[in-house]
């Protein structure tokens, strides 16, 4: 007779590995700057032609503009504009074994699209699911390769370029790469942010940064692209 444990096991090692999937890692970043595949002199060369509409963009309140006025707002991150991250595109959970929530990649192609992320064995989340849109290019090359997902996670690391908070919000939390180290510092952040921060340390059970990964592409979940504002 096969153990329990160990039809467990199997299966859990069979979800973790989607057929066709792509290997990388996952890692968080939550700067409060205006998304790339939300403006207009950048996604031109990301994936403009095949996007319909395009991310929301929003004003230092977490007020959205129209989409066609987000497209030309300038950016607060290095510009002194208005236009930054919307609270809205925090992680939220769906069950204990899947959340909603959006990314950052380094193919100029995945603008709008969704992929279906499975923590591999050996992760706090293992054999969990994240169904993520992609609203930004590009990614801390000294730490993420390029097929990994970076997770827009509030209190998640500004990154080493812009520190977005520090305007939005009037400071930063954490480390600039990987952010808050602790569920109880999540409690610094504004209200608001809050509940996307505790998404690390309540649903993944852990930290989430350099956590191996499997993802694919799927059809986006409507519940994303009424977020967002955009498909393809």
């Amino acid at each position: 007779m096969v153990s329990p444990a160990l039809v467990a096991f199997a299966a859990s090692l069979f979800a973790a590995a989607p057929i066709n999937a792509i290997a990388g890692k996952t890692y968080t970043s939550w700067d409060c700057c205006k998304p790339a595949c939300g403006d207009s002199g950048l996604t031109g060369a990301y994936n403009r032609q095949t996007m319909i509409g395009a991310p929301r963009i929003c004003d230092i309140n977490n007020d959205p503009f129209s989409i066609s006025t987000g497209l030309t707002a300038v950016p607060a991150c290095g510009q002194s504009g208005s236009a930054y991250l919307c609270d809205t595109y925090a992680p939220v959970p769906v069950s204990d074994q899947l959340s909603y929530g959006f990314a950052i990649m380094r193919d100029k192609a995945a603008c709008c699209k969704c992929f279906e992320l499975t923590w591999a064995s050996g992760t706090p989340a293992a054999g969990k699911k994240m169904q993520v849109q992609v609203i930004n290019i590009g990614g801390d090359k000294t730490t993420s390769s390029a097929n990994d997902v970076i997770i827009y996670t509030p209190g998640g690391g500004v990154g080493p370029v812009y520190d977005g908070c520090r305007l939005q919000y009037g400071k930063s939390w954490g480390k600039t790469i990987g952010g808050v180290q602790s569920r109880a510092e999540c409690a610094a952040l504004p209200q608001n942010l809050q509940a996307g921060c505790y998404w690390r340390w309540n649903w993944a059970k852990g930290d989430v940064n350099g956590w191996n990964v499997n993802y694919k592409q799927i059809t986006c979940p409507s519940t994303l692209e009424d977020i967002s504002g955009c498909s393809v």
